[in-house]
């Protein structure tokens, strides 16, 4: 028996999808799987996320309530960690680890192998990002280790409203000023001043370090830099 066990919990209403990924993980001794038949995440009963480390949902199945109704459930159960399976364009891929607090996303079809290296990954409290979507950031990312740092107790992203979150999401997804005040539904100057001022809050000297700064502290708050094990998952 492995000294270290990755449980595995996945919500799905789908008994083949099950199958099919637990036939993927058959030979991985250190992996142990569960299933939720539901599609619903907050109509699993809460003994199942207690004894679980990771859960997987399929996020082609679920609407755009998928980023808040993950973010609830990791609001009860501070311990668990996510990996979404889909097969969504990169800035759908993007908001949904952003705004859910997801720490891992994967390609449906991805190998056995790929999916077993996320799961031990995400177990152990790190992080797993699609290799397109992390080499997208990667020279931003890097630019973190160049930031002022703070500590916890003056860290400012705990103190960001929601309109801020959301503005911050859209910038890291590409988005222009113009844009994102569509989006929001206020006028391009008001996000253009919202901007300015997260930048004074966080040290931020332009744009590009501003969502370099934004992207560490949501994918991979807590871990090692600078680059922490981005090249190991570029790798697979």
């Amino acid at each position: 028996m492995p000294a270290s066990l990755a449980r595995v919990l996945l919500v799905d209403d789908d008994a083949q999808f099950f199958e099919e990924v637990k036939s993927r993980l058959r030979t991985e001794r250190d992996i142990i799987i569960g299933w939720s038949r539901t599609r619903a995440l907050e109509d699993v009963p809460d003994d199942e996320y207690a004894h679980a480390d990771v859960v997987m949902t399929d996020s082609d199945k679920h609407g755009p309530e998928l980023a808040d109704t993950v973010s609830r459930v990791k609001s009860r159960f501070h311990h668990l960690q996510f990996l979404i399976l889909g097969s969504a364009e990169d800035d759908t891929v993007t908001m949904i680890l952003l705004e859910s607090g997801a720490r891992g996303y994967l390609d449906l079809q991805t190998s056995g192998e790929n999916l077993a290296s996320a799961i031990r990954r995400l177990a152990s409290g790190g992080t797993w990002v699609p290799p397109h979507i992390l080499a997208r950031y990667m020279d931003l990312i890097q630019m973190v280790e160049f930031l002022p740092k703070t500590g916890a107790e003056n860290d400012p992203w705990a103190q960001f409203t929601a309109r801020e979150q959301r503005v911050l999401t859209l910038m890291a997804c590409g988005r222009s000023n113009k844009e994102i005040g569509r989006v929001i539904g206020v006028d391009e100057t008001i996000v253009s001043s919202t901007i300015h001022q997260l930048m004074h809050r966080t040290g931020a000297v332009n744009r590009p370090s501003l969502i370099a700064y934004y992207l560490y502290h949501k994918l991979f708050r807590g871990e090692s830099l600078p680059a922490m094990d981005a090249e190991k998952v570029l790798e697979n």
